[in-house]
């Protein structure tokens, strides 16, 4: 037997794993070869050192690791075992992908709509809606015109003018505008007469829904009557 094979068979010599008629060769050669058998020693050595050190426990943490790893494995393989298995599998990742994303955004968008529902109801009943009345038009309950209740006496010697009024929720007088192209634009006394005429005028308000809301209409002065125009 060789050095070369010997020294190859040495860890095995040591341990002993070497059939019977090997480890007698080997023992043979190591009586006759001082090279090896310096490091068959050597050998000896660093297995007598081995033992000597202190045994070390594996930490907590790499058991739980292991198990889990080892549990991920297998749900990989019996995820794969049939087509049927793998579609399942990727059915199930899509759902919990979608929840996942779709959580987060449901709560939020659900407050925003019924917040808005809420602010909807409530300032529904308060929008003054605009809107340009025609000879044809039939008052219906959802939204009634302002009209006079009742006028103060007043005497005008001007020629005829027309002045838009703004009515309030409770049928009084807010504010008026005189129409383009009238002929007392500098008339202050004629002014004083119309607002004090208007604001001893008592209006019925507009409605919206059942609700009285702000509206506007036009006041037609003539010298022998006035003319109510929403």
């Amino acid at each position: 037997m060789t050095c070369r094979i010997v020294q190859n068979s040495l860890s095995a010599h040591v341990d002993d794993l070497l059939p019977s008629d090997s480890r007698g060769a080997v023992q043979a050669h190591l009586a006759q070869c001082g090279e090896c058998t310096v490091a068959y020693e050597q050998l000896l050595e660093v297995r007598r050192a081995l033992q000597e050190l202190p045994a070390l426990s594996p930490p907590e943490q790499l058991s739980a690791d292991l198990l889990v790893i080892a549990s991920l494995e297998r749900q990989r393989r019996l995820n794969r075992r049939s087509p049927a298995a793998m579609l399942a599998h990727f059915g199930e990742r899509a759902r919990l992908w979608t929840d996942n994303l779709m959580r987060p955004v449901a709560l939020p968008f659900a407050g925003g709509v019924i917040s808005a529902l809420l602010l909807f109801a409530i300032l529904v009943p308060n929008i003054a809606f605009s809107r340009i009345s025609g000879a044809r038009d039939v008052p219906t309950s959802l939204f009634t015109v302002a009209a006079v209740k009742s006028q103060a006496p007043f005497g005008f010697t001007e020629d005829d003018f027309v002045v838009e009024v703004l009515v309030d929720g409770q049928g009084r007088m807010m504010d008026y505008s005189v129409t383009d192209g009238q002929p007392f634009g500098q008339d202050l006394q004629l002014r004083r007469s119309i607002e004090n005429n208007l604001l001893f005028t008592e209006f019925h308000p507009a409605t919206a829904f059942g609700q009285p809301t702000w509206s506007k209409l036009f006041v037609s002065f003539n010298r022998s009557r006035i003319t109510i125009k929403s």
